[in-house]
């Protein structure tokens, strides 16, 4: 690209083809993937870079078939896990954020998009109901659960951010059976080991309660652990349930406890006054995960860390032989920088500001209270249908069932076949997981653009391939006498 005219042209050639993803994305008609089993594809795509480069236009053919081939997640049949739909006002946050192309660490290279995270962190801490905290974004749910798990490492075990771990001392973590993976690897990461994640059993419902916390903290101490964090889940990843926040917050402060509310999944339901009683207790909580990129769809990465108090991130997170990038000035304490594990890091801040000044929290709340609507539409959908079964009663914004099959066809292995010959015809993404009662179908509802006629489509494509499934397994053996 040698003169602004080529640029033009070539970027022009480029939005058109964006374009005409988005369109097809939303078009109900089109497969949701194009779909290819690895092997299949590398051949496809002929995945090779040569010495020599290439130009422009073999460029715009590599962009031809990223998107050819790519998953349409704002698609009306992409229900398979917990980000997805298409928001524009967020597209356009990330394409000038790719433009301007900073960093997060200091004011000095990025001072509009620093302003913005502070903005968006107060009013995040807002819905919170603490007198005062900090917040910063960082690269994932994951990491925001095990940034939590360092800073209440910090702060219960006196000394442990320059020495580490007191000699003796077992630490524990105490979480939700139902709770997500990354517990478990965030106490990896910090230094206490997997086996010091405890889980605590849940209710009927998925919920972690108030006495099972107490027994299992009873039997943490009696073995020798020193549990120093609670963490409970605002919105479980297969069943969408909220832990009891209130009776475990009651307990954390009773024993000293940090409490962490991983709210990746359903945090974003507290902008909405219908569901904020889910969030009952949250006021008393240490922590606070809260994804953007999930319930308020905007493009992966967006996820937030907020914090009780005014310095304890920086403090228990910054050191101090950073004076090549850190100064000390007028500035300083606008730099975000020192409260990152992170040096360089991402404008995450735009997309999220664009999205949430366009739909505004009004907007954003009737967003989240029609995905309950439409949770509470398929779920009378499954308990109305003969051929299907409800497999846990929907919590929220996950609805688990699966088709019925008859005596003598294995009921798990069969979902499982299903659902994967629906990726394979491109009718429908949607994932599973194992609950008590079996392998179950898990619908998740969080793509504001969904409508009734989206759901009874994705419920009829189901259907048919269940049927055409059946067939094939219910084809009878023939058996050839040998001689």
């Amino acid at each position: 690209m040698k003169n602004n005219t080529t640029d033009k042209a070539v970027l022009a050639k480029v939005f058109d083809l964006m374009n005409d993803w988005i369109l097809e994305s939303q078009n109900p008609d089109t497969p949701v993937i194009d779909y290819h089993k690895p092997e299949e594809l590398q051949k496809i795509l002929k995945l090779n870079i040569s010495p020599e480069g290439a130009n422009i236009d073999e460029i715009l053919v590599e962009i031809q078939k990223y998107l050819k081939y790519a998953v349409k997640t704002g698609h009306p049949a992409y229900l398979n896990q917990l980000f997805g739909g298409f928001n524009f006002p967020a597209f356009l946050g990330e394409l000038v954020t790719a433009l301007t192309n900073t960093s997060m660490y200091t004011y000095e290279v990025a001072p509009v998009a620093t302003l913005m995270e502070k903005a968006l962190m107060e009013k995040m801490i807002g819905y919170t109901g603490w007198k005062s905290g900090t917040g910063s974004l960082l690269t994932g749910g994951s990491n925001t659960n095990m940034v939590a798990m360092l800073l209440a490492r910090n702060v219960k075990f006196d000394g442990s951010k320059m020495n580490g771990i007191p000699s003796g001392v077992r630490p524990a973590v105490l979480v939700s059976e139902r709770s997500h993976f990354s517990m478990l690897k965030g106490a990896n990461t910090i230094g206490i080991g997997q086996n010091a994640v405890i889980k605590v059993p849940v209710d009927e419902n998925g919920r972690m309660r108030g006495t099972a916390v107490q027994n299992a903290f009873n039997k943490a101490v009696a073995d020798g652990y020193t549990p120093f964090i609670l963490c409970t889940t605002a919105g479980t990843t297969e069943t969408g349930s909220f832990d009891a926040i209130n009776e475990v917050s009651d307990f954390a402060q009773t024993n000293n406890l940090w409490h962490h509310v991983d709210g990746s999944w359903g945090g974003s339901s507290i902008i909405s006054k219908k569901y904020q009683h889910l969030f009952l207790g949250l006021e008393k909580a240490d922590s606070f995960s809260w994804n953007p990129h999930k319930l308020m769809n905007i493009p992966l990465i967006c996820s937030a860390l907020l914090v009780k108090g005014n310095n304890v991130m920086r403090e228990e997170i910054q050191s101090y032989d950073s004076d090549y990038i850190y100064h000390s000035n007028d500035n300083s304490d606008y730099d975000l920088g020192p409260a990152s594990l992170q040096c360089g890091r991402r404008v995450d801040s735009l997309k999220l500001w664009l999205a949430w000044k366009f739909y505004g929290d009004e907007g954003y709340a009737k967003r989240i209270e029609h995905l309950y609507d439409l949770a509470g539409y398929c779920t009378t959908y499954v308990e109305n249908h003969d051929d299907l079964e409800l497999l846990f009663p929907t919590q929220s914004l996950n609805v688990n069932f699966r088709f019925r099959t008859p005596e003598g066809i294995d009921v798990d292995a069969f979902n499982e076949a299903l659902r994967y010959k629906l990726i394979e015809t491109g009718d429908a993404m949607v994932n599973y997981c194992i609950l008590p009662k079996g392998l179950s179908i898990r619908l998740v509802l969080l793509n504001p653009d969904l409508t009734q006629e989206d759901l009874d489509r994705f419920y009829n494509r189901f259907l048919n391939a269940a049927y055409l499934l059946l067939k094939q397994w219910q084809k009878p053996v023939v058996k050839v006498n040998s001689l």
